[in-house]
């Protein structure tokens, strides 16, 4: 019998499944057009009664049992029950939509063997960059292409706070709470501000990328809760801005990844990107750089990702042909080899603060030197507390664990260092 509507069955029913919902509703002729049958929502699954009791469903299990339902939406965020949600409407024969990053991120292997098995597809767009198509745009647009790198500006709360802190120069508590009164940051911001958030979206992309599995662990992952308003504010004049970038680069020796602050110059184009928005430059052998930016917060932004996803997938569902090829290309058996983030090289912004006495500065450079870390420049900003000063150092290219040991050094030497040193890669 031909179908006469693309069925929904919705889990999750907080403020990113409200907008899917009202999207749906107030697009039902673009909907229709672009896939030749109307899409409707038949059901609701949430934790408490909603706004539509007609179609108020209590428990999961029964959207996932019902024939008549063609995809499943998954809203509820978090491990569980998403993935158990995720797994059992696979091996029902739903196709699912999904923007759960966390659950992709940690349940990669298991949850796209099992679409393969059972021949079903899951879309994934609103789980990486808000309403960016990126992950369309990596699967389908670069789909010839040997993918070189990712890097980009992938959590919107992040960059909220950092544009705050930039702009207005006020610190990172007062930005946070800024962040949080706009709607853009949690109660709770922890996810987001220590950089997990950014390294799911990453290791799904990179997974995506280059055909394996990439786990967040193989992730060196830096937040920006400790970052001081001094090296924003030392960074501005220096012509820079700093951004928290998650980065996945391939190299001959393994994937170099990692999620941290970086400095941008004031000329580069994450520099250009602020508040919720997004940007995640994807570079491939024969295309080269290709941008794609957009708002990567809020709830409209990320339910038009979520009803894209559902559009397009229904377009395979109306001629029965949703997940007979894999949507994702995926071997289990793939080992992925990661680069030790310690072997990686980068150039970096180091503060020191320490004694205002003679001798400081060559004992740092001596170290620094032991390590083998070049310096490619040298300040003193003024900006001092008591007897202690600011020294500045920005280093060449230099290997990570190198730096690291130097540090280690130099922090141990009590009589003349106040605090730990900061050090912040400069994004080339």
């Amino acid at each position: 019998m031909e179908k006469k509507f693309i069925n929904v069955g919705l889990i999750g029913y907080g403020t990113v499944g409200k907008g899917v919902v009202k999207i749906l509703e107030e697009n039902k002729k673009i909907a229709l057009r672009k896939v030749g049958k109307a899409i409707q929502v038949k059901s609701i699954c949430d934790l408490n009664p909603i706004d539509k009791p007609e179609l108020y469903v209590k428990n999961f299990k029964d959207i996932i049992k019902d024939p008549q339902i063609d995809l499943i939406v998954e809203l509820i965020g978090g491990y569980e029950p998403a993935k158990t949600i995720i797994i059992e409407s696979l091996k029902a024969g739903k196709n699912i939509v999904t923007a759960n990053k966390a659950v992709l991120a940690k349940y990669w292997d298991q949850i796209f063997t099992t679409a393969q098995d059972f021949q079903k597809s899951i879309y994934y767009e609103a789980s990486v960059g808000g309403v960016i198509p990126v992950v369309q745009g990596l699967s389908d647009g670069l789909a010839s292409e040997e993918i070189l790198e990712i890097k980009g500006i992938l959590n919107g709360t992040t960059n909220f706070i950092l544009s705050e802190m930039t702009k207005n120069g006020v610190s990172y508590a007062t930005a946070l709470k800024n962040a949080q009164a706009a709607g853009f940051a949690e109660s709770d911001p922890s996810f987001d501000v220590n950089g997990t958030d950014t390294a799911n979206k990453l290791a799904i992309l990179s997974s995506l990328a280059w055909g394996g599995w990439i786990k967040v662990k193989d992730i060196s992952v830096t937040g920006i809760s400790d970052l001081d308003i001094k090296d924003v504010l030392i960074a501005k004049n220096f012509g820079y801005d700093i951004k928290l970038i998650g980065s996945a680069q391939k190299t001959k020796n393994g994937i170099d990844l990692s999620v941290q602050p970086c400095l941008v110059s004031h000329d580069h184009t994450f520099a250009t990107i602020e508040n919720e928005y997004n940007g995640i430059m994807i570079t491939g052998k024969d295309s080269g750089d290709v941008l794609f930016y957009g708002k990567g917060a809020g709830q409209l932004p990320a339910a038009s990702a979520v009803v894209s996803d559902i559009i397009n997938l229904s377009k395979f569902i109306v001629t029965n042909t949703a997940g007979i090829v894999s949507d994702v290309i995926y071997d289990k058996n793939k080992k992925i080899k990661i680069l030790n983030f310690g072997k990686s090289k980068a150039h970096y912004y180091l503060r020191f603060a320490v004694a205002d006495k003679p001798g400081v500065l060559s004992k740092i450079s001596g170290i620094l030197g032991k390590y083998k870390v070049s310096i490619a420049s040298l300040s003193q900003p003024e900006i001092c507390d008591n007897s202690y000063t600011n020294i500045i150092i920005i280093t060449h290219e230099t290997l990570c664990e190198n730096l690291k040991k130097s540090l280690k050094e130099i922090n141990a030497i009590k009589s003349i260092v106040k605090s730990k040193t900061v050090k912040i890669k400069i994004e080339s």
